[in-house]
């Protein structure tokens, strides 16, 4: 019970809010103010000051938080000694994906891992790449699968799939004939793409400011399947990952186009907290999507233009 209490006492000073804390345990408020209560009586002190904003630690607060985190991590690493005694991997695996990648990666990825660890618990949180970057340096998720260039000293980045962005056309636009254009056929093109914050955003702003022009008209939509509905019903044309594209150019649906001289490579990158504690489960999530076997399971999806 009082390591129960410990866990809701150091989550409420992370996040210095009650109402965030209790999202996050998936608790009631009321809930998390009496086990604060209750831990206050236990160590006759007043830990935590609210205000109509924030919540801050008091002096006594703060040194029972050193303390807190130092028990909370001796049980788990004694968790993950036991565990690792009898060879098993379980506990609870929290992964962050921006939203290409959640949504058209990262399924056939956990489907593959959770087959070879099927005792692990899995919760995914889907954003664009902006928001996997917060929820990975606040320590909110165990690993962060994103599409957009991140620098942050706090965090290990790594490349771990390598990906292509592709022009896609309508099937009825007038380049949808042809297998190749020239950079200056687009440019009076209606462009749809994705939102600021979104690793592809980044991408295709990029890849403007390198063949130097700007769409004279841009429409914005916030997911990938909301823009290839649009391109699909002709509102203009875009640039996405080769793998969200995989069953529309199956269906034929939308056309893919070269661009003359020019390709559009990227990485998507496996970010994490420094020094977050890694479970079992985490380290061998790790190892997977670093591995041999990514490459493998990915490879029926191999996208090979037009």
């Amino acid at each position: 019970m009082l390591d129960n209490q410990l866990y809701i006492f150091v989550t409420v000073a992370d996040k210095k809010n009650f109402s965030r804390a209790a999202e996050l345990l998936n608790m009631t408020q009321p809930a998390i103010s009496q086990n604060i209560h209750a831990l206050e009586d236990y160590y006759g002190a007043k830990l935590l000051e609210r205000s109509s904003k924030k919540v801050d630690l008091t002096q006594a607060g703060t040194v029972l938080y050193k303390y807190a985190q130092d028990i909370l991590g001796l049980h788990r690493v004694a968790k993950r000694a036991v565990a690792d005694l009898v060879d098993l991997v379980t506990g609870k695996l929290t992964i962050g994906a921006s939203l290409t990648i959640g949504e058209y990666v990262l399924p056939k990825m956990l489907a593959f891992f959770a087959r070879k660890y099927p005792d692990v618990e899995y919760s995914v949180k889907v954003g664009n790449t902006e928001l996997i970057h917060e929820l990975t340096r606040d320590g909110t998720i165990d690993v962060g699968l994103v599409e957009g260039v991140i620098e942050d000293s706090q965090l290990k980045i790594k490349t771990f799939l390598k990906d292509e962005l592709v022009l896609v056309v309508p099937t009825l636009h007038p380049l949808a004939k042809r297998s190749f254009v020239f950079e200056e056929e687009l440019r009076e093109c209606v462009f749809v793409i994705r939102e600021e914050g979104s690793g592809t955003r980044l991408a295709v702003s990029e890849f403007f400011e390198k063949v130097g022009f700007n769409p004279e008209r841009v429409i914005t939509l916030g997911s990938t399947q909301a823009i290839k509905e649009a391109v699909e019903s002709g509102l203009g044309i875009t640039i996405l990952s080769k793998w969200s594209l995989r069953k529309e150019l199956a269906l034929g649906s939308l056309k893919p186009l070269r661009i003359k001289g020019l390709d559009i490579p990227r990485w998507f990158f496996h970010i994490q907290l420094k020094d977050k504690f890694k479970s079992r489960a985490c380290d061998e999530f790790n190892k997977f999507i670093t591995g041999e076997d990514l490459h493998k399971i990915m490879v029926d999806n191999k996208w090979t233009g037009a």
